[in-house]
């Protein structure tokens, strides 16, 4: 009987939903019978579309949901597939097949369910469970409902009797009325607004249902079990009206980051060894106005997810002692195999975050930015999952966290920058590299075209309260030849003062290029052109002019060392108030 009425169920919503009254039921007393005219019952059981003994049918609010994957009872317990959870309620779960691990993230957590386990963990804090997770199907991993309603906004009600999973979104208003039929002990729910058409339910007086249509002779009515059909307004009574709630997003807390003297004011300090740590002093020389420095300390090491630490101590006592925050950089050595290896592995993400947070306590760090270049487009979803689960560590910390982004393009759009720019502290925008080391053509690092466009198309993502524009120390001297009737192109990158010196030394007058921003010279030598777009102070200031322009926070700068002692004064110009 229990698969008898479950057919019946998922025919009639078929038949409101698509098929008008092709079929109609009749009802006695006690059980409900399905008449389909000219058929048998064969071909109707057939309509179940391949659901089977114990999936259970979905209806949300009107409308019967078709999925891949339905909930299932098993053991007297309803089960939800994680993809229905993530498509319809909570996108904020991450399911690793190869581990079995379920992970989901908020701003200030890290939630982690295996399968089969009656424990799960809040940030590596055990919380029992009553009832596991568990694979019902092939990499499928399903929830028992009550633990899905903790992360949806739903109100959920499970019929065993026909097998119905019926669903309604509390962020909706909703209208709900009694059925109170003048004479009758029931009032009659009909697959259409017609008194010959199909009867669905035989609804007891004082039912609620919910009313989803009106139109002053007939209401589109659900019942609680997810029957879904017409009634005549004269049959029912009493409705009341319930407001939505709405739903309470988390948002990220600004006051949760440090404040500064004005602008942040970063650059990054290139250290590929510990000896470089001793001369930090020297490279603070003729600095102001600095009040973030972020030395490439952290290198992903190795496939098992070891890290590679160069910091010191000392280094960051001495920048604490000029009033300078150290957010040690953190990166994958743009090795895009050794990315995916760690990266795709639940259990290796941990490792690095776990790591980090050890190295960040250890050497009194203020803060982390990741910078993870030539990740491939497959392992986008990996790089923000892993962002994902860093950053509420770092954040109950007290750490900064910040992310190096490429300029927005087709690229790069696997770097999920909207996800990232939600929950980090900070997105710096590596706004240079317009044309790279290896270009084919020659060009400018950092024309003002180039670097406004990527400053705009960044805030399509990101908030400009988190929005960093990076800045350019170096340019590069550029070698044409032609080689077989073709040219060849090749650079090498120079500090600012260095670059100026190498041009200058061959008799280069640089004219200004007011379409770019920036001083262009060229010269000939041995058969070959030397051409620059030189960076300095004008072609700085005009960068730095787009903060307020755009009210972006501050700037960061690759890297020091490469600067002209007057690039300060610029910056102080327009970051300190």
């Amino acid at each position: 009987m229990l698969k008898l009425l479950r057919v019946i169920a998922l025919i009639i919503v078929f038949l409101l939903v698509g098929f008008g009254t092709n079929f109609f039921i009749m009802k006695n007393v006690d059980e409900t019978y399905l008449i389909a005219p000219n058929m048998t019952m064969e071909p109707v059981e057939n309509l179940m579309t391949g659901l089977s003994e114990d999936e259970t049918l979905v209806i949300m609010e009107n409308k019967m949901i078709e999925l891949d994957h339905y909930p299932r009872y098993v053991d007297d317990v309803v089960y939800v597939p994680i993809t229905f959870v993530m498509d319809y309620f909570n996108d904020g779960f991450y399911w690793d097949n190869e581990e079995k691990i379920l992970t989901y993230t908020t701003l200030k957590d890290v939630i982690r369910m295996e399968t089969d386990a009656l424990t799960y963990f809040v940030n590596k804090d055990p919380i029992s469970l009553e009832i596991p997770i568990r694979e019902l199907v092939a990499d499928i991993p399903y929830m028992p409902l009550e633990l899905v309603k903790k992360f949806a906004h739903h109100d959920f009600y499970y019929d065993g009797t026909i097998d119905t999973l019926t669903i309604e979104d509390k962020s909706l208003d909703g209208t709900y009325g009694i059925v109170s039929p003048s004479t009758l002990e029931y009032g009659v729910i009909r697959s259409w607004k017609d008194q010959k058409s199909t009867v669905v339910k035989k609804a007891a007086r004082g039912e609620e249902v919910k009313i989803y249509d009106d139109d002053g002779i007939w209401q589109q009515v659900r019942t609680k079990e997810g029957l879904i059909g017409y009634i005549r307004k004269d049959e029912m009574g009493q409705e009341r009206h319930i407001a939505g709630e709405p739903v309470v997003r988390e948002i990220y807390n600004y006051d949760t980051r440090p404040t500064f003297d004005g602008a942040l004011n970063l650059a990054w300090h290139q250290v590929t060894n510990t000896t470089a740590n001793r001369y930090l002093e020297d490279v603070l020389e003729g600095v102001h106005g600095l009040n973030v420095i972020s030395p490439t300390w952290l290198h992903i090491k190795d496939s098992e997810g070891n890290i590679t630490n160069i910091a010191d101590l000392d280094y960051v006592n001495k920048a604490h002692a000029r009033g300078i925050q150290v957010w040690a950089l953190f990166s994958n050595q743009f090795d895009r195999k050794l990315t995916h290896e760690v990266l795709s592995s639940t259990t290796k993400r941990e490792k690095l975050i776990r790591e980090l947070l050890a190295l960040s306590a250890l050497y009194n760090l203020d803060g982390i930015n990741v910078d993870f270049e030539n990740v491939g487009q497959e392992d986008g979803i990996y790089f923000i999952q892993f962002i994902k689960e860093l950053t509420p560590y770092l954040k109950n910390q007290g750490l900064v966290v910040s992310v190096d982004m490429y300029v927005p393009s087709q690229w790069t759009a696997h770097y999920g920058r909207k996800e990232i720019g939600e929950i980090v502290d900070y997105v710096m925008i590596m706004a240079y590299d317009e044309h790279w080391s290896t270009s084919p053509d020659s060009g400018s690092v950092a024309s003002i075209g180039f670097v406004e466009k990527g400053i705009v198309d960044t805030l399509k993502e990101v908030p400009k309260e988190k929005t960093v524009l990076g800045l350019p120390y170096y340019t590069r001297r550029w070698t044409e030849e032609v080689v077989d009737g073709e040219i060849k192109v090749s650079s090498r990158a120079y500090g600012m003062d260095t670059a100026y010196k190498i041009m200058t030394d061959e008799g280069v007058t640089f004219r200004w290029l007011d379409d770019i921003k920036q001083y262009y010279g060229e010269y000939e030598k041995d058969g070959k052109t030397y051409k620059m777009w030189l960076e300095e102070e004008q072609s700085i200031e005009e960068k730095v002019k787009l903060l307020s322009k755009h009210q972006l926070v501050g700037v960061a700068g690759w890297k020091i060392g490469l600067e002209k002692e007057a690039i300060w004064d610029v910056l102080r110009k327009y970051l300190v108030p």
